[in-house]
């Protein structure tokens, strides 16, 4: 770690212990960076808070709670028990926004990576953040809010009050250690430190104040509900259709009071992890009573749309079980993807027990033993919504969830580190099933470090075969252990598309689409063949029944056996004659069907032609009417009763 001598700044800040004198500090940054987080790089509230998280998460912390003052929104906090901020981090932290120590040899003596790997946390855990802007993305909510940090065994706390000013390109400083690179004064910091309550645990908070009117707007889906308020004024009746699940809404006369009480799939007598289990499954089950709910953003407002989205983005556990970690159970059919662009997947034939994870040696989500991470917002427990169990069912002949299994390492040997952005490393899975709940769901999610920027992507990384039915089946993760932060944009909710690991994943994953889909369809073949041969067993027998039936109101009791020989087998005709059984030959019983293809229903069609053949001689027999004929007029006349029942009515 840096002297004080070298830190002048960090010094002045322990130093506040005695003085009680708030030191005085501006925000630095190249124009560049600054100036685009505070002008919005990040869309959506959710955006903002998963950046708060992703800092927890490489800060070690083991649960973040979050508090939203919801549905008022004046105040927002954010709280982690990880490893909080030393004087010389939150010093680096100001005066070099968007020049991170993360990823760096300076960051192990800030105590921010780990020492010896700058890729991982002092924990060991792949890290998330990257450009050291993360915690500035509050400017998305407000340009004030308090960020108050303390170490392991500090009796002291740090707390900065930080304002972020407007943007104005002339106001420059030159800093003489930055070789001469332009840097623009960006915003303000009041800093000190206090004693800290016996009881109080290491970590950071986070606290933003005067949250931005349009900020809170969103959050309160202020838009929504004057659009409905409009129609029924206008209109005589709301045309938008309210969410199914909201905060409340705040009185437009009295912000002290709520002029529509909040509709949860919860209460609050549920534990944490219930509420959002509960959330899960109400949205589940309104999918399946309404083709409209299928939708995330039908069902719920803006709030509720903001936790789902942190579920999916931040680095969680699933709510149930890990893809890698399921076992068969005769619901789900495995396959392994094959790294080939023109490669099949095969099937990943598990034994009892097993799951994809032990058979190939997965290893996502790339955490410690005993490691967790939990996010807690105005107490619901968040866990990615993802699920595989107990799937819609759907008429098309597939309604057995199918899972492919994938993972791959590139070396890029052939092609130098500034040019190939080094190795690349990942391991995948695309979970096909007839309907994917929400909406939301259908795409790819690309994580790194077991987290992602954006939801899915529905285009499959452009993926241009025309195959929408099936590509709306779709749920696909991709999990990056080494590589990609290259290809990352500075808003790390895009991708440059053309950085060399971007597009090879790319490549990889519409030959993993490709595979998808061979294999389904022959499944469906399969399934499909199957089905038919299930009904014309069932028709068969039934109609063995009534031909048993009519024999039997004929007063006969045993049903006689009637044998369909294939011309090959016509030398054993007088055998089968003298044991008593009555013998046809196909090729003279049967009408001719000529040119038509060996399709599964031609086959089926044909088996249950033979059953009508043989139950039309069963009954001839029962009257009486075969024994006065040869036999070739009894294969000739069974034939043209055949060929009269099947004739078109044109």
């Amino acid at each position: 770690m840096k002297s004080p001598a070298q830190s002048p700044l960090a010094q002045q800040i322990r130093e506040t212990k005695q003085t009680r004198v708030p030191v005085e500090a501006s925000l630095k940054t190249d124009d560049r960076i600054l100036a685009r987080i505070t002008d919005g790089i990040y869309r959506q509230p959710s955006s903002a808070l998963r950046e708060l998280i992703s800092n927890a998460y490489d800060a070690d912390a083991t649960e973040v709670v979050i508090l939203t003052d919801a549905p008022r929104f004046s105040t927002i906090t954010i709280r982690d028990n990880g490893l909080g901020l030393t004087p010389e981090s939150l010093e680096h932290l100001i005066e070099h926004i968007g020049g991170s120590a993360k990823r760096t040899l300076a960051g192990a003596d800030l105590e921010v990576t780990k020492r010896g790997d700058p890729t991982k946390s002092p924990g060991g855990r792949k890290l998330i953040g990257k450009l050291g802007i993360g915690l500035f993305s509050v400017a998305q909510f407000t340009r004030h809010f308090l960020v108050i940090t303390k170490t392991r065994g500090d009796r002291f706390r740090t707390v900065a009050d930080i304002t972020l000013g407007p943007v104005n390109q002339d106001e420059r400083l030159i800093d003489p250690k930055a070789n001469g690179e332009s840097q623009i004064e960006r915003g303000h910091a009041r800093i000190w430190t206090e004693p800290a309550p016996k009881d109080e645990s290491q970590g950071t908070e986070v606290k933003l104040l005067d949250l931005l009117p349009r900020t809170r707007d969103e959050l309160a889906s202020v838009d929504l509900w004057a659009r409905i308020d409009f129609e029924i004024e206008n209109e005589g009746r709301a045309l938008t259709r309210a969410p199914y699940f909201h905060i409340g809404r705040i009185s437009r006369k009295n912000p002290d009071e709520l002029e529509l009480p909040p509709r949860l799939p919860w209460n609050e007598t549920h534990e944490a992890r219930e509420k959002f289990e509960m959330f899960l499954q109400s949205v589940r089950v309104l999918a399946d009573e309404d083709k409209a709910l299928v939708d995330i953003e039908a069902v719920c407002d803006r709030y509720l749309q903001t936790l789902w989205t942190l579920s999916l983005t931040a680095p969680l556990d699933y709510v149930d079980n890990h893809p890698f970690d399921l076992s068969p159970d005769g619901e789900l059919l495995f396959f392994q993807l094959a790294n080939k662009t023109k490669g099949q997947a095969e099937p990943l034939r598990l034994k009892l027990g097993e799951t994809p994870r032990k058979r190939l040696n997965l290893k996502t989500p790339y955490l410690s033993k005993g490691d967790t991470f939990e996010v807690f917002i105005d107490g619901v427990q968040l866990f990615r919504p993802i699920v595989f169990r107990e799937q819609p069912k759907t008429q098309s002949a597939v309604s057995t969830p199918l899972a492919f299994i994938g993972r791959c390492r590139e070396e890029f040997e052939k092609k130098p580190v500034d040019l190939s952005g080094g190795k690349l490393d990942f391991e995948a899975y695309l979970f096909w099933t007839p309907k994917v709940i929400p909406t939301q769901h259908q795409g790819v999610m690309i994580r790194v470090g077991n987290a992602a920027g954006v939801p899915f992507d529905r285009t499959f990384m452009g993926y241009q075969v025309s195959e929408q039915t099936r590509l709306r089946q779709i749920t696909a993760e991709v999990f990056v252990s080494e590589g990609l932060d290259g290809a990352i944009n500075l808003d790390r909710e895009s991708f440059n598309y053309a950085h060399p690991h971007y597009q090879f994943l790319v490549k990889w994953l519409h030959s993993a689409i490709r595979q998808l889909t061979n294999r389904h369809k022959e499944v469906g073949k399969e399934l499909r063949g199957k089905r038919l041969l299930e009904k014309g067993a069932k028709a068969l027998r039934k109609l063995d029944l009534l031909v048993e039936q009519k024999v039997k109101a004929r007063g006969i009791e045993d049903v006689p056996e009637i044998v369909l020989l294939e011309r090959s087998d016509e030398k054993s005709a007088s055998g089968l004659r003298r044991e008593g059984k009555i013998v046809l030959r196909k090729r003279l019983a049967l009408p001719a069907r000529k040119g038509e293809k060996q399709t599964n229903a031609a086959l089926q069609s044909l088996a249950f032609l033979e059953g009508k053949a043989v139950a039309i001689g069963q009954i001839l027999h029962a009257w009486g009417l075969l024994e006065v004929l040869s036999f070739e007029d009894q294969e000739i006349l069974i034939q043209d009763i055949l060929e009269i029942l099947m004739a078109d009515a044109e």
